[in-house]
């Protein structure tokens, strides 16, 4: 079985909008980085259409955490 080769590039954080600061804290789905890593291509969330949060209740998105890409870099996470 061959494990396939996946490449990720940094874009920015749609939390933070890629400043890394987020209410005058360092933003905590970036870790103060202004971006994060997304497998390439890079694809916007399809739930929150990339803007990090929900329309309708201002909440952080629950699928892409509030990063705005699908398929980001999550590290610790094994699997």
């Amino acid at each position: 079985m061959v494990t396939p080769f996946i490449q990720f590039a940094p874009e920015d954080c749609a939390w933070c909008e890629g400043t890394g600061k987020y209410i005058n804290q360092q933003c905590h789905v970036c870790r103060g980085n202004g971006s994060v890593l997304v497998a390439q291509p890079a694809r916007k969330c399809p739930w929150c259409k990339g803007l990090g949060f929900d329309e309708k209740t201002q909440d952080r998105c629950k699928i892409c955490d509030g990063a705005g890409w699908a398929h980001t870099y999550k590290p610790g996470i094994s699997g």
